[in-house]
């Protein structure tokens, strides 16, 4: 045998091996095919997860708000003591409360915070007694979150020889959180805002959910 021929035949048996390596074999095709499907399965699980929590949430969402729908939040409060010759910006603390379910109006500070998104509706009555000054000037506004963001109000002007009441209402959309509260506005003389005496609650105020969103 010549020395080519030889050299050929190495080179071809070192060849084939070479290819006969790169090629995988069952065991290994198997490996790689069970790897694929458990990917594709965890891959699958994985959004299947995805979308029942995705429902969870929406239930859960559901059921929040048939609990707020069903939730009993109503308030009245009346004035104590007489408030003489407060100052504009004083905030009205109706501190005898009769109605004040869900305890969401808080008769230390005079205010309610809404606990629930939704539709509510205010409203205020006010009386003074007689007033000898002709120039006396009083106004009540239903205020929301901030001092002098008023929607609403009522007055007690030029009172000589009887008493005078008043009144204002509000219908309002509230956010959880969201706080509303009676305030003294405008003022001008002497004036006095009527309490509870004589087994009457002249100046009152209340409040009750609507509907919930």
């Amino acid at each position: 045998m010549s020395a080519i021929t030889l050299v050929l035949l190495a080179f071809t048996s070192v060849s084939s091996g070479l290819l006969l390596e790169g090629i995988p074999s069952q065991e290994e095709l198997h490996s790689d095919a069970t790897l694929q499907l458990l990917l594709s399965e965890v891959t699958r699980l994985s959004n299947e997860l995805k979308e029942a929590q995705g429902k969870i949430n929406t239930l859960d969402n559901q059921v929040d708000k048939l609990t707020n729908k069903d939730r009993d939040i109503a308030f009245f409060a009346y004035l104590g003591p007489d408030m003489v010759n407060p100052s504009s910006g004083t905030t009205i603390v109706f501190n005898e409360p009769m109605t004040n379910s869900g305890n969401d109006y808080d008769p230390q500070h005079g205010v309610f915070t809404a606990p629930v998104n939704g539709t509510y509706n205010f409203h205020l009555v006010a009386a003074s007694p007689e007033n000898s000054d002709p120039s006396h000037q009083f106004h009540l506004y239903i205020t929301k979150n901030k001092p002098g963001s008023y929607v609403s109000y009522g007055w007690l002007d030029r009172t000589t020889d009887h008493w005078v009441q008043t009144s204002a209402s509000a219908v309002l959309h509230l956010l959880q959180g969201d706080r509303v509260w009676v305030e003294i506005g405008k003022v001008l003389g002497s004036h006095t805002l009527a309490g509870h005496n004589d087994n009457r609650a002249h100046t009152c105020w209340s409040g009750f959910l609507i509907h919930a969103d």
